[in-house]
This record gives structure tokens, C-alpha cells and sequence, in this order.
């Protein structure tokens, strides 16, 4: 009966164990699964604190450039006022330029530690405030010195405009010197007769072109050469003769600067002697009329002489 009794019990304690055994070996799961979770956690937050302190001296690095980069063109721009001051940036921009090549060492590494990057703020900080400092106190010198140079470029203009303003005088004088002037100035109504004869006139009725003729004097101040001689022909009612077809044109009044209008021209070969020279108006079938013409005679776009005639 007793062997009865020991087959009933074992049976009853074998899936106790296997049960024991499951438990077991799920908690041993559940804490691994945890403990890995804990891990990847851990890492995560390891990567996140390295980008953070990479994007972090990255920022610091790229300030610095740029305060550096800022001084360096307010260096520039203080430039030429005075040779005193010149010297001053020149050293000032060299230690800049010192500043920035220790800073390339931390651009190629991409790390800058705080204390390095207040350590360079404060010394560029330094050098700025040293830099206004001596601009200050070279400011008093600096001002005497624009002052001089401001009065001295006045000085400067003014004898440049009044040289300028007396070479164009003597041009003047040296070209109205050399001007030949015109005299015995005769205007008069022509017609022809026969074969190349011509007849002077005054009536208007039978006058066919107009003729004016001057005389001008030896001028040893006038080059030798070719000289053109403006004809200026005013009518009786007060307009000067203007037919571009028939050679008329425009020139500019050398005393005024103003354009005007000639009537016709007459080009001439000078040899600096006394010459007798006739220029002629109009062609067959031209009529004109009755009244006073007044004769004006320029060359180089001044006047040379003036004189009037009267067709009736």
C-alpha cells in the first residue's frame, strides 16, 4: 500500500518545478532586455551630448572668426587719414593676423574648450579697446593734420584753377594775336557781262550774287598756312543768310562759347604777307533784297571785322 502512496506523489511535484524553472528563466529575460534597454539609453545620450559639444565649439569657432574678420575691416577703413595712425593699424592688423592662424588650429580639430574661447574674446577685446585708446590720443594730432591738409589742397586748387584759368588767357591772347584782321572791308552786288566779266551794282533788282573783298596786313604772330575765313552775312530784316545747301553751317563764338551760323566760308594760304581776299554769296538766278546787309567777318571763331553796304 505504501508503494501506492510514494507513485501518487511524485507525479504531483515535477511540473512545480518545470514551473519554478520558467519563471526563472523569464525574469533572467526580462532583466536582460533591461538591461540592454539601459545600455542603448546610456549610449544615445553619450552621442547626444557629443553633437551637442561638436555643434557647440563649432558656434564658438565661426564667433571668433567673425569678431576677427569685423576688426580687421574697421582696421581698413581707418586707413590714409594720417601716417601716424597707418603705423598703428599696421600693428594692430598683425595681431589680428597672429590671433587668427592660432584660431585655425581649433577650425581643423573642431574643438574649442571655453576657457580657450574666452581667453581669445578677452585678448581681441584688449586689442580693440588698446586700438581706441591710442586713436584718441592721436586724434588732437590727426585733426592739426586734416586741418593742413585740407587748407593745403585749397591752396592747391586755387593756384591749379588760376593757372589753368592763365594758360587759357595766354592761349586766348596768343590766338587773337595771331588772328588776321581785316581791313578795308568792301561789300557790294555783282552781276556778270559777257565772258567772266563782272559788274558791280547797287541795285538789288540786278544783282545776282554779293561780293565782299578785305585786305589783311603782314602778322608775324600768325603762323603760316592754311586760314579759313567765316562770312556772316545779315540781310535787311536782320537774319543772317543761312543755305546749308550753298555751303552755309554753324561754328562756336570763341569769347562766349555760344554756336552761331555763318553764311559761307572762304579758305585761304597765308605767307605772312599783306593779301587781298574776296568771298562771293549766291548764284545765277539768287535774288535779294532791297535794304542794308551788314558784313561780319571771323576767324577761329573770332571776329575780324565788320562793315556794311547798302543794295537799293
Amino acid at each position: 500500500m505504501s508503494d501506492h502512496l510514494n507513485e501518487n506523489v511524485l507525479p504531483e511535484n515535477k511540473p512545480d518545478n518545470r514551473t519554478k524553472l520558467l519563471i526563472v528563466i523569464i525574469i533572467l529575460l526580462v532583466a536582460g532586455n533591461i538591461y540592454l534597454y539601459w545600455k542603448l539609453n546610456q549610449k544615445q545620450d553619450v552621442v547626444e551630448i557629443m553633437v551637442q559639444q561638436t555643434n557647440m565649439d563649432s558656434i564658438k569657432i565661426a564667433d571668433l572668426d567673425l569678431k576677427y574678420n569685423s576688426a580687421m575691416n574697421d582696421i581698413e577703413g581707418l586707413r590714409g587719414q594720417n601716417s601716424s595712425l597707418d603705423s598703428l593699424l599696421n600693428i594692430k592688423e598683425n595681431e589680428i593676423k597672429t590671433m587668427k592662424a592660432a584660431l585655425d588650429a581649433a577650425k581643423k580639430a573642431g574643438k574649442l574648450k571655453d576657457n580657450e574661447y574666452l581667453a581669445k574674446l578677452n585678448d581681441l577685446q584688449k586689442l580693440i579697446a588698446d586700438l581706441k585708446g591710442q586713436i584718441t590720443q592721436l586724434e588732437t594730432e590727426k585733426n592739426i593734420l586734416i586741418s593742413e591738409k585740407e587748407s593745403l589742397g585749397r591752396d592747391l586748387n586755387e593756384q591749379v584753377v588760376a593757372n589753368t584759368e592763365l594758360k587759357t588767357e595766354n592761349k586766348i591772347l596768343s590766338l587773337k594775336a595771331g588772328l588776321l584782321k581785316a581791313e578795308n572791308i568792301v561789300g557790294a552786288g555783282v552781276r556778270g557781262k559777257g565772258k567772266g566779266k563782272e559788274v558791280v551794282t547797287e541795285s538789288a533788282k540786278k544783282t545776282e550774287r554779293i561780293k565782299v573783298c578785305f585786305d589783311v596786313d603782314e602778322n608775324k604772330s600768325a603762323d603760316q598756312g592754311s586760314k579759313t575765313f567765316l562770312l556772316r552775312l545779315i540781310g535787311p530784316n536782320g537774319s543772317v543768310i543761312n543755305v546749308p545747301s550753298m555751303g552755309s553751317g554753324k561754328f562756336e563764338l570763341g569769347d562766349s562759347g555760344e554756336e552761331s551760323v555763318y553764311t559761307t566760308k572762304q579758305t585761304i594760304t597765308y605767307n605772312q604777307k599783306k593779301q587781298n581776299i574776296c568771298i562771293y554769296w549766291g548764284a545765277n538766278g539768287s535774288t535779294f533784297e532791297k535794304g542794308k546787309y551788314s558784313i561780319e567777318l571771323f576767324q577761329d571763331g573770332y571776329s575780324t571785322g565788320k562793315k556794311d553796304f547798302t543794295l537799293k
